[in-house]
């Protein structure tokens, strides 16, 4: 039924429970972690004040972004060439049965894998360098990518490749015409789980490699007791890996509007 002519829509509330109920939790989260601490544990244990307190004088340093550029960056660039390596073997797995054939046993143990193990062997090939980490990242976002995209791709509706057939389109046309649109949602998630594998092993690396960065931050300033300046360093990452799904849901809702999830 039509509105009654002079009659105002309601305005949308912007607090919903469903948004006040994580704060609400957040909250109380760190309330009991406070509490705890200064009740059970030693006075080098991180608390939430504490951090708060640690925030101006750790990213005040020239040493602090050095390191967040440092590590962001390799994740960025190990994810861009992670994810177009995984897209084009993804399509090829998915379309020719004899690439799939051919790889798929080898592509989907390795996506088992914890990447972690393969930490010691990079290492061992490439020395304690940068590149150790880059070539982690790339592995922990092509795999994925090329799991979901190879099954994203393969699960086209037939009637697609009817209407692609019926119009005279060719093999190109049926890989990065049809194929890969249909798919972007199954592309996208892959990425999202990539980047996270990416940032988990890229700290893994910087640790176990004594490479650079925030998460050779993080072990040194713990090492130290510092662990309030050490958590800057973890809540930066938590951000940035927010921040990172947040654009992922945007890019599936932009680039695949009839994809409902």
């Amino acid at each position: 039924m039509a509105a009654p002519p002079g009659a105002e829509r309601a305005p949308r509330r912007w607090l919903t429970r469903e948004r006040a109920a994580p704060v609400v939790a957040g909250i109380a989260i760190l309330l009991i972690w406070e509490i705890a601490v200064r009740s059970l544990l030693p006075s080098f244990v991180a608390t939430p004040t504490g951090i708060v307190r640690a925030i101006p004088s750790t990213m005040g340093t020239w040493a602090f972004w050095t390191d967040v550029a440092v590590t962001l960056s390799a994740i960025v660039q190990g994810v861009v060439i992670g994810s177009a390596a995984g897209i084009l073997v993804g399509v090829a797995m998915g379309r020719v049965r004899e690439i799939d054939w051919f790889l798929s046993t080898y592509i989907r143990a390795l996506y088992a894998l914890p990447l972690i193990a393969l930490v010691p062997l990079v290492i061992l090939w490439v020395g304690y360098q940068p590149e150790a980490r880059l070539i982690i990242v790339i592995i922990s976002v092509f795999l994925p990518v090329a799991v979901t995209t190879a099954d994203g791709t393969r699960a086209i509706s037939k009637d697609y490749l009817d209407v692609g057939q019926m119009f005279g389109a060719r093999t190109h046309n049926v890989w990065f015409g049809i194929a890969l649109p249909s798919a972007l949602p199954f592309i996208i998630a892959g990425i999202e789980l990539g980047f996270a594998r990416g940032i988990t092993n890229a700290i893994a690396v910087e640790v176990l490699a004594s490479v650079p960065g925030m998460g050779m931050s993080v072990f040194t300033k713990s090492n130290e007791l510092n662990e309030n300046a050490s958590l800057v360093y973890v809540v930066c990452l938590a951000i940035f890996a927010v921040s990172v799904r947040a654009l992922m849901i945007r890019s599936r809702r932009w680039l695949a509007p009839w994809y409902s999830r």
